[in-house]
């Protein structure tokens, strides 16, 4: 529906008028519109029928009119006159918010014609940004509604963003809206799981990929490895055989097809992100890594905490899906098994996010071994930790063999025999293919002792 100036006009008339009939509609009035929703007299009338309220007065045109010493009774007789009742007035509140957000963002396009440097087009894009965000800032919720609703959801299918790792599925579920953590030390391989769950995601979705650290180039090196097969050593000393060029030449359309763009972001802000994802229509963004990202603030960790802050915001907001890289800061050297209290530089992180992953090896002494995947916070699910083998020449995660890591040691030690059939039928899982799943409360011994 196209709304006309004369359309808000109307609006605003009906809105004012139906809260100076019936005093009911005076708190949904206040609460749900403000006086940059309205223009000329209305806002007058807006600002005292406001005060009256705040004092506990009556608001009906003969105390407005009062307050407003008598500037503007024709007015006032006028707006008694073309509003017979307060039946509509939901209505014609909806009408005053969306023309008067219409109206602000053009004059916000007009200023930004206009600005003279960076700093100040990015603070009307800012403000243009927060604008379309707005949301309602009292929705009430009867039983009778929820209950509505539930039965209205319930005959939908349910659908989460699927995860490159299969065993993820059914345990993790991710929303739009959802701000997830991958958290892990340096050369865990977090970047590389990113790529791969970006790739994964971009065959459905538009994806946007910030690296603030690394180049498009050899983000897509990474990426040729990984859909492609060819090794990285291959690729990086240009070594490619004609059996390379044919798996390349068959698998460029599959990977031109993804709606996967890589962005270089060194020296972005959160809002520079928040900006360009919107203007790209990014469903999914993904940030490596969180502690480059700038943001305001006197020290390290309030920097951080803005940042965290911001795209929890832009998440929420937006309904756009952010997983952000964080670095994990050791408690000492070859510290072992991280928790959420390792995310560096700030403990906001942990209470912002909707999804923590922390990746790490399972022994720090062999950089080759497999990984340990353990979500540390997951707020609609189990919290499992997952074992990982990682391909390093091709960049690319998967199940864990049969003979690697946790399981096998279990196994050699017959530790599996005192185990409850429950355990032992998930061990069987581990050990037929799929990946090996160990409880979010179980030591993941590094050295193969118990």
């Amino acid at each position: 529906m196209v709304v006309t100036t004369a359309d808000w006009l109307q609006a605003q008339y009906s809105v004012l008028g139906s809260a100076m009939l019936d005093p009911e509609a005076v708190p949904q009035v206040l609460t749900e519109t403000t006086v940059r929703d309205y223009s000329g007299p209305c806002q007058a009338v807006y600002t005292a029928m406001s005060k009256l309220f705040a004092t506990g007065k009556p608001t009906d045109v003969v105390a407005v009119a009062d307050m407003l010493e008598g500037k503007y009774n024709e007015f006032l007789a006028e707006l008694m006159k073309i509003t017979p009742t307060a039946a509509n007035v939901g209505y014609y509140i909806g009408v005053c918010q969306d023309q008067s957000r219409i109206l602000r963002l053009r004059a916000l396009g007009e200023s930004l014609a206009q600005a003279e440097s960076r700093d100040q087009a990015q603070q009307l894009l800012d403000e243009a940004n927060a604008m379309m965000a707005q949301r309602q800032q009292c929705q009430a919720v009867t039983m009778m509604d929820a209950l509505k609703s539930f039965a209205a959801r319930a005959e939908k299918p349910k659908t989460y963003i699927s995860w490159p790792i299969p065993e993820l599925d059914g345990r993790i579920y991710a929303e739009p809206g959802d701000f997830i953590v991958l958290g892990g030390y340096p050369s865990a391989g977090k970047s590389a799981l990113a790529l791969q769950c970006a790739a994964h995601w971009a065959r459905h979705k538009r994806v946007g990929f910030y690296s603030l650290e690394t180049g498009s180039d050899k983000l897509f090196d990474r990426m040729v490895a990984m859909l492609v097969g060819i090794p990285m050593q291959d690729i990086k000393q240009n070594r490619l055989q004609l059996d390379d060029w044919t798996r390349f030449a068959t698998a460029s359309t599959d990977i031109g097809n993804l709606q996967l763009e890589l962005i270089p972001a060194a020296g972005m802000t959160p809002t520079d992100i928040k900006a360009t994802a919107l203007a790209r229509r990014h469903e999914i963004v993904i940030i490596d890594y969180l502690q480059l990202l700038q943001a305001p603030g006197s020290s390290r960790y309030e920097q951080v905490t803005n940042v965290s802050l911001a795209l929890h915001t832009l998440a929420q907001s937006m309904g756009i899906t952010v997983m952000a890289l964080s670095q994990l800061a050791r408690a000492g050297k070859d510290s072992g098994s991280p928790g959420m209290a390792s995310l560096r530089e700030s403990g906001q992180i942990e209470q912002d996010a909707d999804l923590i992953f922390l990746l790490y090896l399972e022994d720090p002494e062999k950089p080759q071994g497999p990984r340990i995947m353990r979500v540390a916070k997951n707020k609609e699910g189990t919290c499992p930790k997952i074992m990982l083998d990682f391909d390093g020449p091709r960049q690319k995660f998967s199940k864990s063999g049969a003979t690697s890591g946790v399981v096998a040691k279990y196994t050699a030690i017959g530790w599996q025999a005192q185990r409850s059939n429950k355990r032992k039928d998930a061990s069987t899982q581990g050990m037929d293919g799929q990946l090996p799943m160990l409880s979010s409360d179980e030591p993941v011994p590094a050295d193969g002792r118990l």
